[in-house]
């Protein structure tokens, strides 16, 4: 199989890390990117980019130029709980550019094609129940690859992830909140905390979406990856151990988010052949020292 990999997502958190090892294993990467997106400059100089935000057929012909052997599909939009001005951009970032992105590697012949899933589509352990509309949107865009996967050469295989953490994340995720709050003194409120979060880092999951590589297929197979599930109560006294304080939060000034995880789901199947080699006391500490 080529070693030429077409990569979306790489202004967010998990695809400069998995740029990065493929690039350090001797891959060509080329970043699908709009122009409005900031991608690290260490990777500009060493891969292509294709710009996203041009018409179809230049897009189509962009990527077919390229001619990856694998495309890793990791761009989305993320809104937990959605409003009208969200609906548009969850549709473009979450089905339009993966359907484009599809139909272009399709004429490849036997490219890969993996793509990263939510287990916010499987609440309560459901083969499909949404917990929100952007979790609504990755499950029609599954639906989209299994045409492709059925019906034109294009192998496929969905990574269902939770929660991700680890080095050089700018987002703000409740890691980042609960730092603020220790450093600030402010309480921060949160939930009852019953809920439960699993959380895997970055590292871990590069290596599930090279080992999910090597199961596309004509079945359009999806996985689930898991790392080290735990209460949020437990995870809030772990970052306050490892930051040598309490942190200090209001348990149940915020209510439950609707259909929160209040037990671990597990509908697909786990990733064969990988498990979590991160400890997360270790992982945490890590990102814990990075952000002080």
């Amino acid at each position: 199989m080529s070693r030429r990999a077409l990569v979306t997502g790489a202004s967010g958190f998990i695809a400069p890390h998995l740029v990065r090892r493929l690039l350090a294993d001797g891959w060509e990467v080329a970043l699908v990117a709009r122009s409005t997106s900031r991608v690290p400059e260490d990777l500009l100089p060493r891969t292509a980019l294709l710009r996203a935000d041009v018409e179809a057929g230049a897009f189509s012909d962009a990527v077919q130029a390229f001619a990856p052997g694998t495309c890793f599909h990791l761009a989305t939009h993320f809104v937990g709980v959605h409003g009208p001005a969200d609906v548009d951009p969850l549709i473009a970032a979450n089905l339009t550019l993966g359907t484009r992105l599809a139909e272009a590697v399709s004429a490849q012949g036997g490219a890969a094609f993996v793509n990263v899933g939510t287990a916010w589509q499987h609440h309560e352990s459901r083969r499909y129940g949404p917990t929100s509309l952007y979790a609504a949107t990755k499950q029609a865009f599954a639906d989209v690859l299994q045409f492709y996967a059925e019906c034109t050469p294009l192998r496929v295989v969905t990574l269902e992830l939770s929660d991700t953490y680890g080095p050089d994340d700018r987002r703000t995720k409740l890691l980042q909140l609960l730092v603020r709050a220790h450093r600030t003194g402010e309480p921060l409120s949160l939930s009852p905390g019953e809920q439960w979060i699993d959380l895997t880092h970055v590292a871990d999951v590069v290596a599930a979406l090279l080992r999910a590589r090597e199961l596309a297929g004509p079945d359009a197979p999806a996985y689930a990856v898991s790392g080290t599930v735990l209460p949020l109560r437990d995870l809030v006294a772990l970052v306050g151990d490892l930051l040598g304080a309490a942190v200090p939060v209001q348990w149940g000034a915020r209510p439950y988010r609707p259909r929160e995880m209040m037990a671990p789901w597990r509908y697909s199947p786990p990733l064969p052949d990988w498990r979590p080699a991160v400890d997360l006391r270790e992982g945490l500490a890590a990102v814990l020292a990075e952000m002080a």
